[in-house]
This record gives structure tokens, sequence and C-alpha cells, in this order.
């Protein structure tokens, strides 16, 4: 499913994307002139990801820094089978478009899989020292719920990372601007009750 592929493939570049020290492309933006649409009502940009809603549609368009020639033939052809209106601008970055109802769909989707990741973690007995996860409606706010010592101990910190990427994902997937609206991680005690982190 072209919606499915899309998730995991940019979850996994923005996993790499973070991890590399590259200077932001200004160029990026500098070098494109901005076109006004009619149903253009907002555009919010970050990490080169640029997502367009309009009355109608919404298009997304991501960026060459991202992805590799090869990642590019890739995920075009797999888009190509399920989207019609899928575009390589001159910059080589591509631009889908799609509906309202198709946006709301994928956002849909990446919440259950997002849902269903938090609820795996929370589970997983590799992860002792984590007791619980909560999280509010738009994952802008998750709560884990933790053995402090163990916690502090073990590599169950890296948990935070994966749920931090994969909020502010949706977020930006959101049309949200994480530049002023932020994903909250905190630790709770699960003996105190307390925030420690």
């Amino acid at each position: 499913m072209m919606k499915r592929f899309l998730i995991l493939m940019l979850t996994a570049i923005l996993f790499v994307g973070c991890s590399s020290p590259k200077e932001e492309t200004a160029n990026d933006s500098e070098g494109k002139e901005a076109e006004a649409t009619e149903d253009a009502e907002d555009t919010e940009e970050e990490g080169g990801i640029e997502v367009e809603k309009g009355l109608f549609n919404v298009e997304i368009t991501l960026p060459t820094s991202l992805f590799g020639e090869e990642e590019l033939a890739e995920i075009e052809a797999e888009m190509g089978e399920e989207v019609s209106d899928i575009t390589q601008n001159d910059d080589g970055s591509y631009t889908v478009k799609m509906t309202k109802k198709e946006h709301k769909e994928l956002l849909a989707e990446m919440k259950d899989d997002l849902t269903n990741m938090i609820t795996e973690v929370a589970e997983d007995e590799e992860f002792a020292s984590i007791h619980d996860i909560t999280y509010n409606d738009d994952f802008t706010k998750i709560n884990m719920v933790v053995d402090q010592e163990m916690f502090e101990n073990s590599f169950d910190g890296f948990v935070t990372l994966s749920l931090g990427v994969s909020s502010l994902f949706y977020q930006v997937f959101n049309g949200k601007d994480i530049e002023k609206e932020k994903v909250t991680i905190s630790l709770e005690d699960a003996e105190t009750k307390e925030v420690f982190s």
C-alpha cells in the first residue's frame, strides 16, 4: 500500500536526516518561486518536507536532499501505481497531490501506526523499565511511566528518540509548524509519581 510505504520510507529517511549534521539547505527554498494557487490556504515547511493545504487538495513536496536517486526512483514507481497526480519538479523533488479525504486517511494511518508502536513498546519485555505510555490526541504530549533507576541505567532511553521523531513526523504531515509547536515527552517515576525529566 502506497501510504504505508511512504510513511515507512520517510520515517527511515527522517532518522538519517536527524543523525547526520547537515547544514540547512537554504538554497532549496531560495531557488523556488512561490506560486499562488486559488485554493491555497496555508503552507508549512520543516526539514524540507512541504505540506500545502488547499480548499480541496493537499500537496506534499518531498525534496531531493532527503533521498538518493535510487530511493526517489523507488518512491516514484511505488506512488505512481496508486496516485495519479505525482510530479517531479525542476529541482528533482516530488510533489504528491491528494484529496483532503486521502490526506485524512494518510494521517489516520500514521496515527494508527504510531499508536501501535507506543503500545508495542509499553508491552515489550525488552524495555523492562517502561511501565506505561500515555499521550494526547495529536501526540504533542507523551508521558512515560518508568522505573527511574532502571531506566537511567539502560538503553531504554532510545525509545524517547523514536517516539519524538515519529510524533514530529506526524506533526509535519499534519501541516504543523514544529518550530512553533513542539512534542513534549515527560518521564515519570513509577514509584514516586514525580516527573524527573
